[in-house]
This record gives structure tokens, sequence and C-alpha cells, in this order.
């Protein structure tokens, strides 16, 4: 027999109604059918039961309280009937009274009226938001089925192909929330219904940040709600106003591992102990508990339980991405739809021209959708993994290091410096060693060098300058970094030229590869009308280049662009950056005009990139009159340009409008673009035209108020 359940309940036990293990609510079968009364006065601090005897077989407006299910974080729930609709509801009465808080009163009508614009299929609807007297409430729609926790416990753990299909559904549903900037902030198997359809419908949308109830086992800090300790996400713990979506993302991996193992990651333990568990400690290996689950699968939950939220899914749609193609790879068979949000590009590129400028100058700006094979399976190397981007070519790869050569390792300046000056030889140099370390310019010349951490070591190179500028340069072959933190040196740049180009790395010809590291340049502001000198990665050269920056797990912050490519002589520029994030007042690239064509080919995927000046730039002249060709290929990324009165992409100089617009291409799947002003600015020689959001087909998601923004002060070694 089906367990009967409300928008947010959880099937019902006999004997006294309390809270749950995880305070969520319990509710029941059909209740009396007899003549409904008048609401007593509301009690200030009532318990939930007391709410449940007071309130049933009243009226709160057209609702008659035919029952009392249970209890949850808000209040009391009611299987109720709409007189004015004939139809059976749930009803949730706030269980404190809230005239006398006027601030928590304002935010719970606006949360309700936000969470009501969301319509979705695995969604519980809100149907309306009232008052009767002193008792303010909310209507939902009622379900029926049987929530997780309970279908767990009465099942146990969910085969991987159900838990990846209700995972997808679930992530859907959290994408349409997110993109009507709705948080649910309490994820968790008890919130989740599956209707015997098998649909998972999601409850409490976007509700969670109401007034908490006394006693339930929910933590509250200030009568906030925060979620369920069991799986509440380790910054919505420290502060409940720095949730996001990543947090409900968080709150989702540690469902799935409930389903997959049957109890959450951190199950034992006090309150303070779990919490304590979900900021320290690593969870459980899935596929160790549970060998038939797949490492692809365990991987997916690994990375959405990460305790960073940069180094989670940015947004629910890239997860689907994972999920559909792990289930493709172990031949699941996905028994819902393929989710809404979720739209595969053919394989040719779909083309949405700018209509604008298409009569005059024949223009055409390509924004498109790019199906990209999800992160995982490019870092787990499948054979289904795939390059959208083609690499660098041939020549420019360097020679391998020998096999089973040894890494010398190093603990001191002197014996870095002395490792890779002149290097005649491939070399692998481990710095075992901790903390900043101020080295000279490195610089690589047809050979490959590798530095990286020693097991358990967290090293920072403070770079100088060098003669050019440069804390790290390539002129040919390969430089590797990994697990290292990478900082220029402020006494590097105070007392060079003006017209030298500071950076971090100068990538001349071959190849610069950086994974797990912090990057950091100086602060500073160029003067008033010149432009920005410095750059955390500069391509140039005189003649054609052929270069390539690989970027994985890498967060950078500093006074300054994060690529310049000044490429003169013309080639090609491959960017790739791999999940991480960016904080600059600079551009996220700054490209310069050629005499012969430059084309620079950038794949981004789940990048947070907050820049003051503007995404990118393009700027050419009278002696480099070639505007930069830049295909963009963009995946799960957050763009944000926190100055409202910048674009997001900007093209100036003496070329055509339509010459600036031909020479870019953007292709975007599931981004999201925050801040700044219009999409696109050009300044050419005989016109300004501005493109919008919104216009001329233009589909992205584009919000004008700027969210959280990264904070580089808590990630490791910044302030060493």
């Amino acid at each position: 027999m089906n367990d009967r359940h409300v928008a947010d309940g959880s099937s019902r036990r006999p004997g006294p109604v309390g809270p749950a293990d995880d305070a969520t609510i319990i509710s029941g079968a059909a209740g009396a059918e007899g003549q409904a009364s008048t609401p007593p006065p509301a009690g200030r601090a009532a318990p939930t039961a007391e709410i449940g005897r007071l309130l049933e077989s009243t009226m709160l407006g057209p609702y008659r309280l035919d029952e009392f299910v249970g209890g949850g974080g808000m209040g009391a729930v009611f299987r109720a009937l709409d007189t004015t609709l004939d139809r059976t509801v749930a009803v949730k009465v706030l269980a404190r009274r809230q005239s006398d808080d006027e601030e928590t009163l304002r935010r719970f009508r606006n949360e309700a009226q936000s969470a009501a614009r969301l319509d979705h299929e695995n969604i519980g609807r809100v149907h309306a938001v009232g008052s009767e007297g002193d008792w303010h409430y909310i209507v939902f729609e009622f379900i029926e089925g049987t929530n997780i926790r309970d279908l767990v416990r009465e099942e146990g753990p969910f085969d991987p192909a159900r838990a990846i299909d209700v995972a997808i559904q679930v992530a859907d549903a959290l994408e349409h929330a997110s993109e009507r900037e709705i948080v649910h902030r309490d994820i968790k198997p008890s919130n989740i219904v599956i209707t015997p359809a098998g649909r998972a419908r999601i409850v409490d949308m976007g509700l969670a940040r109401i007034h908490q109830v006394s006693g339930d086992a929910d933590l509250t800090v200030s009568g906030m709600t925060l979620g369920t300790f069991d799986y509440i996400s380790p910054e919505q713990a420290r502060d409940p106003r720095a949730a996001d979506v990543r947090s409900d993302l968080y709150s989702l991996g540690c469902t799935m591992f409930f389903m997959l193992v049957g109890r959450p990651p951190f199950a034992e333990g006090t309150m303070v102990q779990k919490l304590l568990q979900h900021q320290q400690a690593a969870p459980p290996v899935i596929d160790e508990i549970r060998p038939e689950v797949p490492r692809r699968l365990a991987a997916i939950v690994e990375r959405l339980m990460e305790k960073d939220p940069l180094d989670r899914y940015q947004r629910p749609a890239v997860l689907v991405a994972d999920l559909l193609a792990c289930a493709e790879a172990e031949g699941y068979a996905i028994a819902v739809p393929r989710p809404t949000t979720m739209v595969v590009a053919p394989e040719a590129v779909v083309e949405s021209r700018l209509p604008w400028l298409i009569p005059a100058l024949a223009l055409a700006v390509t924004v498109g959708l790019l199906w990209v094979r999800a992160a995982s399976e490019r870092r787990s190397g499948g054979p289904a993994a795939t390059q959208d981007i083609a690499p660098a070519p041939a020549a420019t790869q360097p020679p391998v290091s020998p096999a089973g050569s040894a890494p010398r390792r190093v603990a001191t300046a002197a014996e870095f410096n002395a490792a890779v000056e002149g290097l005649t030889e491939d070399r692998v140099v481990e710095l075992d060693c901790d903390g900043p370390m101020d080295v000279a310019a490195v610089e690589v010349a047809g050979r490959r060098l590798e530095i990286r951490a020693a097991a358990g070591r967290s090293p920072v190179l403070r770079l100088g300058g060098g003669p050019e500028g440069s804390g790290m340069r390539v002129r040919r072959g390969t430089l590797l970094v990994r697990g290292t933190g990478l900082h220029l040196a402020d006494a590097a740049v105070m007392d060079e030229p003006r017209a030298t180009r500071r950076s971090l790395v100068t990538v001349m010809a071959g190849r610069f590869e950086c994974e797990g590291c912090v990057l950091r340049m100086p602060d500073g502001e160029p003067a008033a009308g010149e432009p920005r000198a410095a750059a955390f990665f500069n391509v140039t050269g005189p003649e054609s280049v052929e270069a390539e920056i690989s970027l994985t797990g890498v967060r950078a912050a500093g006074g300054a662009d994060l690529f310049q490519v000044a490429a003169a002589g013309g080639g090609r520029v491959v960017l790739r950056w791999d999940g991480g994030a960016a904080s600059t007042p600079g551009h996220l690239l700054a490209l310069e005009g050629s005499r012969t064509s430059v084309t620079v080919e950038c794949g981004f995927e789940d990048l947070v990139a907050a820049c003051g000046a503007g995404l990118v730039v393009s700027r050419d002249a009278a002696s480099l009159p070639l505007p930069a060709r830049l295909v963009m290929q963009a995946s799960g990324c957050r763009f944000v340009v926190t100055d409202p009165m910048r674009p997001f992409i900007e093209c100036s100089g003496i070329a055509t409008p339509a010459e600036y617009a031909s020479a870019v291409t953007w292709q975007d799947r599931h981004g999201r673009y925050e801040g700044g002003g219009a999409f696109l600015r050009i300044d050419g020689a005989a016109e300004r035209v501005e493109q919008a959001f919104g216009e001329a087909g233009l589909t992205l998601v584009h919000d004008p108020v700027v969210g959280s923004l990264p904070q580089p002060g808590t990630w490791p070694g910044w302030g060493l």
C-alpha cells in the first residue's frame, strides 16, 4: 500500500506526532470532514503539535484544515480542502506569531511569492500565501508518493540507475529554480517525494529561509533556517547568506550518497561533530562501500561534495550532462524524459545571426549551443572523451621526459634556482617545502620542465620578474606546474619601465600547463587612458605564434588581465580552463590586432570569472590592422562584469563593425552572465554599435544583479 504525502511530507507513522530525525514533515491519510470553525488566536511560540491541535478542523481563509499531518522546519502542515476550487491541498502554517516582526513577515511573503513563480514538473508547486488573524500560511500542491528517506528505509539503497534517474530530475529542478534566483537551502531525502509514476518532486522549494520552529532538529542561527546538518554545505553552516545553487548541489551530493549507501555521508556523532566533518573530513568512498557503483558515478558524487564551492559543479545543468553521460556509458536506461534544460546541439554549430547589421553589413556573430563532453569524462580519460578544440600543432609539442627519470627534490630557493637554470635536458623538480620561497625567474627553451609539490606539501613560488618582466617564460617546449602557488613578487614590478609587459607567465611558443594552483598578481591600476600592461598570461612574439595554455582547477586573482594575446605576426593560440575561479579589475581576455591573421580558441568549463573592466576587449591599430579572431566555447561558466557601464565584449580600432562582429564566434552551454552593460559593443572606424542581452535572438542567461564573488583571501596560500 502506498503511503500518502503532502508537498513536504513523509510517510505517516502511528503514535504521537513529533520531529523526525531530520525534521521533516510526517503526513497521513485523509482527515475528518467535520464542520470547520474559526481559527483560535496564534500562540507566540507554540510547538508544532500544539498548533496542530489548535487549528485542526478550522478555516484559514478559504482553506479547511481537515487534518494535522505533521511538523517541519517552519511550522505545522495540514491536509486541507480548497473550498473555492474544491481540491485537496497542503497548508503550512507558520509556527510563531509574525505580527511583531515585520522583517520576518516581509521575508516570508517575498519568499513565498518567489516560490510561486516556479513552474516545473519536478517541483511541488505553491498555490497561494495568506493570513488569517495572526496566522500566516502557505498553500502547496498536495503530492501523492513516498519520500526518499522512507523509500530507502523500507526498500534499501537505490541501484545506480535509479539514483541517476532521480538525481537528474532533481538537478533539472534546481536549474529551473536557479535561473529564477531561488535557492532551496534544505535539499535532503525527506524533501524529495517519489510519486507512484516514478517522478521526483522537490518540496518546500524556495521556502527554507523562513522562520524556524523551536525544538526541531534543523540548525538555526538568528531565526534563519540553515538546513539539516546531515546534508548542509560547509559555507551554508558558516553563513546562510553565502548559500547559492552550489550549496543545493552539495546537499544533493549528500542525498545521492544516501540513495546509494543507505545513510548520510557523516552519519555518526553529535550535531557539532557532523558539522565539523562537513567542514573538514573527506566523505567515505562510495564504490568501496558498494563495489557495484561505477567509479564514474562515485566521482560525480565526490565532486558534488567538495568542501569549496569553486570545486563543485557551478550549474545543475552541467551535473545533468555528466549524469546523462554516465548513464549512457554504463548502459543505464533513464525512465524519465530528457530534462527540459538539456539542449543538445547537432554536429554543426547552431548559428543565430544578428539582424540589426545583416542588411547593410552582412554581419554574422555566432551565438550557439555547444554540446561539450562532461568534465568528468575528460578527467577520467574514457574512450568517449572528445576535444572540441584541437591541440596545438605537433611542432610545438616538446619531447617527453625519459622514462623512470627521478625528480630533483629541492627545499630552498638556492636549490630551486640551480635546478631550473639553463636547462639542457627534460627535468622534474619537486618542491619539498611549505609556504613562500623567493626565487628567480624561470625560463624554458626547447625542453620540458615540470615543477610540482611533494606529497603533503603546499609550496608557493614568489617569482622575480626577470629582465623582461615575466616570472616564467616559455620560448619553446613545455612548462608544467602542479599543486604549487605562483605569485609575481611585488618587488619584481616596482622598478620596471612602464612600457614593460609584466606577466606571471609569458608563452612565445610551446605549452604551459597548470593544475591545482593559486595564482596571484600584485594589485594596481594603469594610469588613466593607458591600457593594462599586466597579465597573468601573456602570449606574444614578433613572428607567428603557436601556443597553448591549459589550466585545471586553477584560481587566479590580482591587478592584471587574465590573458593577453599580442601576436603581431599572427598564428594560433589555444586557451583552456577547466574548473576554478578568477577575480580581476581587468579583463578575462585582452586581444591585440596583428599584421596577419591570429586565431584565439578558448575552451572554458565550470569557470567563475569576475572581471571589472569586461570579459573581452579586442583592439587594433593602423600598425596592426587585423582584429584577432576569437572562438569561444564555454560550458557551465559564470561570467561576471562588476562595472555596470562596461560591456561583456568590446571591439575597437580602425576596422568596420562588420569586420569586428565576424571575428567573434561565441558558443555557450548553460552559462550565466551577471552585471555589466551590453553584451557586445563595437566602436569601429565609422560608427559605434551596441548589442544588448535578449536582442536579436541572443539566448544567454543574463542577470544585471551581481551575485557572490570569489574571495581570494580564503584561498590556500593566498596571504603567504
